[in-house]
This record gives C-alpha cells, structure tokens and sequence, in this order.
C-alpha cells in the first residue's frame, strides 16, 4: 500500500507498517483488505491522496470496514406478512363520507350503529340539541 502514495516516499517503511501492524491489531484481515483497497482507490472522504494514512486513520477505517462487514454478515429479520383486514362494507363507508360532509341523519345511524364509541355518540347528542 505505501508504493501507491509517492509522497511518502520518504518515510521507513519498516516502521511504517510496524505502526500500521500495532493500529489494526485484532481486527480481521478481511477488513484490512478492504480499507487498504479505499486508501489505495481514493475512496476515503478528507484524505490526502498524496501521502500514506496515518496509522490511526488507516485503524480508523479498518474498524469502520469491519462494522460493515459484520452488519452484511447478521441474519435479517423477515417482516411478517400483513394480515388481511376485514373490509368496511360500503353502505358504512358511504355513511362516514356522508357524515363528515355534515348529515345529521348520518351522524345518528353512525352513533346507532357505534354506540360504545365516545366521539360519535357525542357528535351525535350535540347534533341532536342544535336541532
């Protein structure tokens, strides 16, 4: 990886990969791998292409490469299938339209039809004392 970066032609090698070595220790070659690849190609955002990375910012993304890789390799969790809900019948339907347009006569088969059901029973009663 150091031949690819001219300018850091003039640093030792053997130290430099001594470094390299101590930064990524423990982390799998695979994601070594890919990070000398993104260096390599130009691919990691605010580095100068013209040198080396350091040895902290190539361990950077070593450890940014294995997350990666270890999200892709987790079982993913299936979605269960939507169940089928039962369809409101259309006359029901009509009778929502009918009500929210303002049908008082809506309104009470709604509040007949629902009566358990708070904002209905009251929308009703209150169109029952306008009248």
């Amino acid at each position: 990886m150091l031949s690819g970066f001219p300018a850091s032609g003039g640093t030792d090698p053997d130290m430099q990969i001594r470094a390299y070595l101590v930064a990524i220790e423990g982390i799998p070659l695979e994601a070594v791998w890919q990070a000398a690849k993104l260096f390599i190609s130009g691919k990691v955002r605010d580095h100068n292409r013209a040198f080396a990375p350091s040895s902290a910012s190539f361990a950077e993304q070593c450890r940014i490469q294995q997350a990666a890789i270890e999200a892709e390799s987790r079982p993913r969790m299936e979605a269960e299938p939507e169940r089928p809900q039962p369809k409101v019948p259309a006359y029901k339907m009509q009778l929502l339209r009918d009500a929210a347009n303002g049908s008082r006569s809506a309104k009470r088969e709604l509040a007949k039809m629902f009566p358990d059901n708070p904002i209905i029973a009251t929308a009703a009663r209150y169109e029952e004392a306008v009248r």
